[in-house]
């Protein structure tokens, strides 16, 4: 398969749209689709939907990871031979698509941007996803490497550990106070609780080990800080990792959260996966990561 057309096709997915694609292979948007075409026309299927945004096929879900590692392996080598050639298609920067989960981003993963910082041949494509599900994107090619739960290799993978993240329930003794019944006990199934997102299942999975299966209310905040600040605000109760717990509250010193003593703390292992073929910017980024996540706690 022609290497400049299996980077128009990742380029498509990446971007969206044809056009933008083009303008970054700085082509005009009649040679980008007849590389499209003539892609899909060798493979004898059709690759990406003509929406907006572009989406891969079935079909182009299967060829994605296999393209981006081709279009990968094709710039290191000529970035590590020295050679640029005449093709316009080359880049100067090998991009690293890195599926992340939003409380390791908004904590020790900081610590990876801060070197990555001083790096000038690399760019960096975050996705925030729940560590649930961050697996799914290395599987369909979405990226290269990513923060997962799932300790098992995705195929053509390597995993290692990375370390746990205890995960506290936490709320607000006002909001506690204001369902609990003539007894002094919580009414856990009229609490409202806050999830990150549609796919969070750990506060869900918490109280169903209080016999509780559909709470009354469940908040949507798909941010860390705006998440934290919520429980805080007794908006409802949910799962902080221990590092981001408000000064005083592990400790039952603090003036109105505290942790809830029916409910478990949760440890999540997490894992560091990517693709078995590596490149100088695979390794380096795989050795910050797991320098960044050595200090986790």
């Amino acid at each position: 398969m022609n290497t400049d057309h299996l980077r128009a096709f990742v380029l498509a997915v990446d971007e969206g749209t044809f056009e933008a694609a083009a303008d970054l292979l700085r082509i005009s948007g009649s040679a980008f689709s007849q590389r499209i075409k003539a892609l899909e026309k060798e493979i004898g299927q059709v690759l990406l939907t003509r929406t907006i945004p572009v989406t891969p096929t079935e079909s182009g879900q299967k060829l994605l990871g296999i393209a981006r590692q081709t279009v990968l392996l094709e710039d290191e080598a000529r970035r590590s031979l020295g050679f640029r050639g005449s093709s316009r298609n080359y880049s100067p920067t090998t991009t690293l698509s890195v599926a992340v989960n939003a409380d390791s981003l908004a904590s020790w993963f900081l610590r990876v941007l801060q070197e990555a910082a001083t790096w000038d041949d690399v760019e960096l494509h975050l996705h925030a996803e729940d560590q649930e599900h961050t697996h799914e994107l290395l599987r369909n090619g979405t990226v290269t490497a990513a923060v997962t739960e799932h300790p098992t290799p995705v195929s053509g993978c390597r995993a290692e550990p990375l370390g746990t993240i205890r995960y506290w329930p936490v709320a607000s003794r006002e909001l506690l106070d204001r369902h609990r019944d003539e007894g002094g006990a919580v009414r856990w199934s009229s609490v409202p609780q806050i999830d990150y997102s549609i796919r969070d299942s750990t506060q869900r999975t918490a109280l169903a080990a209080l016999g509780v299966t559909t709470p009354a209310i469940t908040h949507l905040v798909p941010s860390v800080q705006a998440y934290n600040a919520a429980v805080g605000y007794g908006l409802g109760w949910g799962m902080i990792p221990e590092s981001m717990l408000p000064a005083g509250v592990k400790e039952g010193a603090h003036r109105d959260l505290e942790i809830i003593a029916e409910i478990q703390p949760d440890d999540v292992e997490l894992h560091w996966q990517h693709w078995s073929t590596t490149t100088p910017a695979m390794d380096r980024l795989n050795d910050v990561v797991r320098r960044a996540a050595a200090r986790m706690t």
